[in-house]
């Protein structure tokens, strides 16, 4: 069975530092597993890797749509697993990096999306409560971790609740497609909030605001206007709270984000887990690289 790396953990944890020298030592490129890192001039709020940064190792799906276009988990998870035998013929160990559970799940877990176009346009009558309450009835334990306001992935959902494949969230997904070593990275709560509020603090110095108003509150897509930093900020730019307020809720929904991906990989995903060493990063580069050689040998 095909060896695959997931390197993945909260947001603001570390993942793109770690998981660049990882790949250089392991000379394999890195498959981006952030849903809104695909998405072209979202650079500042989706934290994307920089220039430099990318110039170090080749990165797959990042920059590939714009953000006025839709993006399923389906269209992930065929690109990625094509990727996966590209590199496979290339010899080099597939590498994916985010913070996306549900994309990640759709990769290595033997995911079945049917071929047939999915007709959101039979949910137009339902209103997001409404859409919430359907989706209690079929799997409460997902509706439980889905908010209310994402639309999309409540009918995503829903039709995945309705398939017989997809019994429920408990038996979803559990065979792997490949053997998968899943690296998440930890921080103390305490110590990884206070760098999602100094990485807000710094994505707001770095023109956040400007990036959102350059690419147009009407160019946002259904997938891309949900992304935290963006969310706030088209409210913000539509005069509906100030900033202030936007830049509070960015901070607090990605807390909020962190926890649900710690609730994700604990309940989906069997992982190492591996603490960050911030006053000694490359020993927790050194502690990764040895757990995935002897994952590889």
């Amino acid at each position: 069975m095909q060896k695959v790396i997931v390197i993945t953990g909260p947001t603001a944890v570390g993942k793109t530092k770690l998981s660049i020298e990882i790949a250089k030592r392991l000379k394999t490129d890195i498959i981006n597993a952030d849903a809104y890192q695909v998405y072209r001039k979202m650079n500042i709020g989706t934290a994307k890797p920089t220039k430099e940064e990318m110039q170090k190792v080749h990165h797959h799906l990042i920059d590939i749509l714009d953000p006025r276009e839709t993006f399923s988990i389906s269209d992930y998870q065929r690109i990625v697993r094509t990727l996966i035998e590209k590199m496979k013929t290339e010899n080099k160990v597939p590498l994916l990096v985010g913070g996306s559970g549900l994309y990640i799940d759709a990769v290595i877990k033997n995911y079945n999306f049917n071929e047939e176009k999915r007709c959101d346009e039979n949910y137009n009558k339902y209103t997001n409560s409404e859409l919430h309450q359907i989706l209690k009835g079929l799997d409460c334990e997902m509706a439980s971790k889905i908010h209310l306001n994402n639309r999309k992935r409540l009918i995503r959902a829903i039709e995945l609740a309705q398939k017989p494949y997809f019994k429920n969230s408990r038996s979803l997904g559990k065979d792997f497609y490949y053997d998968v070593l899943c690296i998440f990275l930890n921080d103390n709560r305490d110590s990884l909030y206070q760098r999602i509020n100094n990485r807000v603090d710094q994505m707001i110095k770095h023109g956040l605001v400007e990036e959102v108003r350059q690419i147009g509150i009407e160019n946002f897509s259904i997938t891309s206007k949900v992304a935290i930093g963006y969310k706030e900020m088209i409210e913000y730019l539509k005069g509906n709270i100030d900033l202030d307020e936007a830049i509070e809720l960015i901070k607090k929904n990605s807390r909020h984000y962190a926890k649900r991906q710690y609730t994700w990989f604990k309940n989906k995903v069997s992982s190492t887990i591996v603490p960050i060493n911030l006053d000694d990063f490359n020993h927790t580069i050194d502690e990764v690289e040895k757990i995935i050689n002897n994952f590889l040998s």
